[in-house]
């Protein structure tokens, strides 16, 4: 294991094993269902089957693929937004998925997030966080991020999941602060103030979609709310809220 996860306390077991929660809430379909909880039981001997690559970026190898390109597309119901080709033989290809902000005005500033699957033979091998992305939000940030979705709340009815942190649990990271947030990604797509006098703060909801590229419909979603103090916006956001929920 990487000796920056050791030296975090990160258990990059249960990161991994949070995304694999995340797809599964999303799909809970045959196959592909099996699959996905085949990749998740390959976790239990994690130094095996993934490696968390060194920085700068953020991306996870799986060692020994079993997740299908095919239970991608069938989780968004839609081919990606761009897909290139890296070899023939094998077939190597890189997969992107971009999820473009919901702005709240047409005025406000457009921001995406781009998500890269890498492709064997129509094997899923690896998945590359947007390094603009983690440049922004902090590669350990993230990461917690990730590692909340352990104690995610799963709505298979409404095929979503939700997990949140507060500052407690983020003592041991490096926190954005909302200033740096919104002077990047612009406005956020709603905000809402807490009625609370004693523990003022508000909540920064980034609402992002993902959209089918042959008709623009939303094929996937995902919200990222930031807690800060309205009057420190230059000081770290408190917590933050993650919510996701397929097509």
């Amino acid at each position: 294991m990487p000796s920056f996860l050791m030296r975090k306390g990160i258990n990059a077991k249960r990161i991994l094993s949070s995304f694999t929660l995340v797809v599964l809430a999303i799909t809970l379909s045959g196959c592909v269902y099996l699959r996905l909880l085949n990749f998740k039981n390959q976790l239990t001997d994690f130094e095996r089957n993934v490696t968390i690559e060194a920085p700068p970026g953020l991306s996870f190898s799986f060692n020994n693929p079993v997740v299908r390109g095919s239970d991608l597309t069938f989780v968004t119901n839609s081919k990606p937004t761009l897909t290139s080709s890296i070899a023939t033989d094998p077939n190597i290809e890189l997969w992107t998925w971009r999820f473009e902000k919901q702005r709240a005005e047409p005025h406000h500033k457009s921001y995406s997030v781009n998500f890269q699957t890498r492709l064997e033979s129509g094997l899923l091998t690896n998945m590359i966080i947007d390094d603009p992305f983690v440049d922004l939000i902090g590669r350990n940030f993230i990461l917690k991020m990730f590692h909340s979705v352990g104690d995610a709340k799963i709505n298979t009815f409404r095929r979503s999941i939700s997990t949140s942190m507060d500052k407690g649990a983020l003592d041991d990271v490096s926190c954005p602060t909302l200033a740096k947030i919104i002077d990047a990604m612009g406005k956020p797509t709603r905000t809402l103030e807490t009625p609370n006098a004693q523990n003022q703060h508000i909540d920064c909801e980034y609402v992002f979609n993902f959209l089918n590229p042959k008709n623009q419909k939303r094929a996937g979603q995902f919200k990222l709310i930031f807690k800060a103090d309205p009057l420190h916006p230059e000081t770290p956001v408190t917590g933050f809220k993650i919510t996701g929920k397929g097509r």
